[in-house]
């Protein structure tokens, strides 16, 4: 047997016998992620069908665990899977810096990422403030001076807790949390201020925020970085199943959490027909049936080199080999 298709018969054995609905989380799938990603960088592009049915059998984990989120209303569980990003570093600029040598005065943060899509031809979101950017794309600018750290958000903090500590009065700024993490700009005197009784604290951390640093997604959401690795393998009918299933997930999180039932207190007491027929109706109760057809495809697909799995975009099997190549390496420069 071939090595590739060894060694995805093993994830994927593995995975099915691991696999726990009562104690799935986002750790689970994230560990089998990077998993996969490890054998999709080591493998040809003709078996990259057979790596996307595994792609989509993890994409249909993160689904079922939303769908159970939502339904038990758990806020934060949900918002880590599908909102908010598994790793985000806050890049502080040297405002200082930039005002003195460039004569920029307007939305510096802005005129920083610019900058960083000239230098490196990355994307980003402006509207957002958001940059997705290697990290270690973003050392000219340290070296440049432009940028004084990056700081990796506290997943679970507001970013105005967690840097509510700064020198209102001093053009630079520091936080002696994070300077262990960092090793110190010789061209630049930073003032360490520490978090301790006494010190000063800044009376307006969002417009510091929003005037000093930028953010830099490097690490997306679990669910933002399924579908991405799928967007052009798997067909548009999966495509819009699945996001119909994360609609249905939302609402059914938006349902639980106003309060319109007494979820507390499941199964509940004196509930008209009419009732429960909306509860049933509005909650996902998301069940492994479509993780078991991706499986039957990938079986199918692996045992018959011929066969094409309606799961996924035709283009997939069409596109030669030269040019399958270079598709299978943008796909691995998402992960």
């Amino acid at each position: 047997m071939d090595m590739t298709i060894a060694d995805l018969t093993r994830f994927n054995e593995l995975l099915d016998s691991t696999m726990d609905q009562k104690k799935l989380d986002e750790e689970f799938i994230t560990l089998r992620q990077i998993e996969l990603d490890g054998i999709s960088k080591n493998s040809d592009v003709e078996y990259f069908p057979l790596i996307a049915l595994s792609y989509a059998k993890l994409l249909e984990l993160t689904v079922l665990l939303a769908g159970k989120c939502a339904d038990n209303c758990q806020i934060v569980d949900f918002g880590d899977l599908v909102v908010n990003p598994r790793h985000m570093d806050v890049c502080i600029l040297n405002t200082q810096l930039i005002k003195e040598d460039y004569g920029i005065t307007d939305n510096i943060p802005l005129w920083f990422k610019r900058q960083v899509r000239k230098s490196t031809g990355s994307q980003y979101s402006e509207d957002l403030g958001r940059m997705v950017v290697d990290p270690a794309l973003l050392s000219h600018f340290v070296e440049k001076g432009l940028l004084l750290r990056t700081v990796k958000k506290e997943r679970h903090r507001k970013l105005s807790e967690q840097f509510r500590y700064c020198i209102p009065d001093d053009p630079q700024f520091a936080f002696s949390t994070y300077s262990e993490r960092v090793a110190p700009i010789a061209h630049d005197a930073v003032k360490v201020l520490g978090c301790g009784c006494g010190r000063a604290e800044c009376s307006d951390v969002a417009s510091w925020l929003a005037g000093s640093t930028v953010l830099n997604i490097v690490k997306g959401t679990l669910k933002n970085d399924l579908m991405n690795v799928l967007h052009d393998v798997m067909s548009t009918d999966y495509l819009k199943l699945t996001n119909k299933k994360f609609e249905k997930a939302f609402n059914s999180l938006h349902y639980v959490s106003i309060g319109r039932k007494n979820f507390v207190n499941f199964p509940y007491g004196d509930v008209s027909t009419s009732e429960w027929d909306e509860i049933n109706h509005t909650l996902c109760h998301f069940d492994l049936d479509d993780y078991g057809v991706i499986q039957s495809e990938l079986d199918k697909s692996i045992s018959d080199p011929c066969y094409r799995s309606y799961l996924l975009d035709i283009s997939l099997y069409n596109v030669p080999i030269s040019q399958g190549a270079t598709r299978t390496r943008t796909i691995r420069n998402i992960m």
